[in-house]
């Protein structure tokens, strides 16, 4: 059994790379036999069809776009620019780790906005809430929750979407690109402190 777990493991885990590098279209089942270390009719064993083995993959890597900040929205002791500020810093964190995520998402959602009918992401409705919970004690300044929110998550997603556009714009290597993205929690909490602080 344990054996069983750890090639059904290898078999996710090569199946991440192919999706992510090659998109649905462009993946073949042979592709991630060849890199799970499997035949073909073992991958099969597994998982019937590449469908069934791609909303495996695509579930679990909407886990990881979707940070777990239910907490620290529910920490009292915090002011909502730190709430804020702890998220961006690990929404960032989890990009940098991941920056094929964003267009894997993207393209997946395109191409089958139903798959979005599957996940109970409620973050979004959280944070909208606890904004217009500040806005009436007057702790923020009156915004839309809705337009922050995209202005915000665009801030942070927009560098790994565009990053060979930027490169080339600028002539930037991947280490100096690597640097400014490395800096861009500081830039993209000083535009929400600017639009939020009643002071």
């Amino acid at each position: 059994m344990e054996e069983s777990l750890t090639t059904e493991q290898k078999i996710i885990e090569a199946a991440e790379g192919v999706f992510l590098t090659e998109g649905y279209a462009g993946a073949r089942m042979q592709q991630i036999a060849d890199r799970a270390g499997i035949n073909k009719a073992m991958l099969h064993y597994y998982f019937r069809s590449k469908d069934k083995l791609f909303e495996l993959v695509f579930r679990h890597k909407m886990k990881q776009f979707v940070p777990q900040i239910a907490l620290t929205l529910q920490d009292d002791q915090l002011s909502f620019l730190d709430k804020l500020d702890r998220f961006v810093m690990a929404y960032l964190e989890m990009l940098r780790k991941n920056p094929s995520l964003p267009l894997f998402i993207l393209s997946t959602m395109n191409r089958n906005p139903d798959l979005m009918v599957h996940f109970k992401i409620e973050v979004g409705q959280m944070v909208v809430q606890v904004m217009k919970d500040e806005i009436s004690k007057g702790k923020i300044r009156p915004v839309d929750p809705h337009q922050f929110m995209l202005t915000l998550v665009g801030m942070c997603i927009f560098p790994f979407l565009a990053r060979p556009v930027f490169m080339g714009i600028f002539n930037l290597n991947q280490e100096a690109y690597a640097a400014i993205v490395a800096e861009r929690h500081l830039h993209v909490m000083q535009y929400a402190r600017a639009i939020l602080s009643v002071s």
